[in-house]
């Protein structure tokens, strides 16, 4: 066994049972770091987190709370691998209207830089005035206009549409990373164990 933290050989064993580096003096449980290491991987093969708890005894809460931070750290990994990038191939703008109200849409904006980056856009609430006839005129007028074809984008909306589905309504303060995990399975983007401990 190594540090989970900077991956040094030499660990105290307290008599807690958790471990202490010697190195970056960090403490860890075994115990949790297994359990977060099931969530990861059970997660990653698109377990819910009812199957996730039921199929490990674990408590629903912590798995919702544990899948909740890992949601963040793939947020993060995806702005840190567009900011790595600078050349832009084409992008276009996409409003998702879940039960077919277009007051609870969203806004976002699809980049293809290689691999495919999303940005929110305007809430919905700022339209709240409007019927659905004038947003849906607004939409039109303002389209972003494509430099090409866009088929990656198209195959990212597919995927969106297909994932977004399985959770049948997601909250609207949390559909950032709901569209960030989709974004960072499209992409095949990876994420360890380590990466949710820091």
């Amino acid at each position: 066994m190594s540090c989970i933290y900077c991956g040094h050989y030499i660990l105290y064993k307290l008599k807690e049972g958790n471990y202490k580096c010697a190195r970056c003096k960090k403490k860890f449980s075994p115990k949790k770091i297994d359990r977060k290491a099931k969530i990861l991987k059970s997660f990653l093969n698109e377990m819910t987190p009812t199957q996730i708890a039921k199929k490990y005894n674990f408590s629903y809460a912590s798995v919702v709370s544990e899948i909740k931070h890992i949601r963040l750290v793939m947020a993060k990994i995806c702005e840190e691998k567009f900011l790595e990038k600078q050349t832009i191939k084409e992008f276009e703008e996409y409003l998702y209207i879940p039960n077919k109200d277009i007051h609870k849409a969203q806004n976002f904006l699809t980049i293809d830089y290689g691999d495919i980056y999303n940005i929110m856009l305007s809430d919905m609430k700022n339209y709240e005035n409007m019927d659905d006839s004038e947003i849906k005129n607004m939409f039109i007028q303002s389209r972003i206009i494509k430099y090409q074809n866009h088929i990656k984008i198209q195959e990212f909306w597919d995927y969106f549409e297909k994932f977004i589905k399985k959770f049948r309504g997601v909250d609207k303060n949390n559909f950032f990373y709901y569209l960030k995990e989709t974004e960072f399975r499209f992409n095949n983007f990876k994420i360890e164990l380590k990466d949710i401990l820091k």
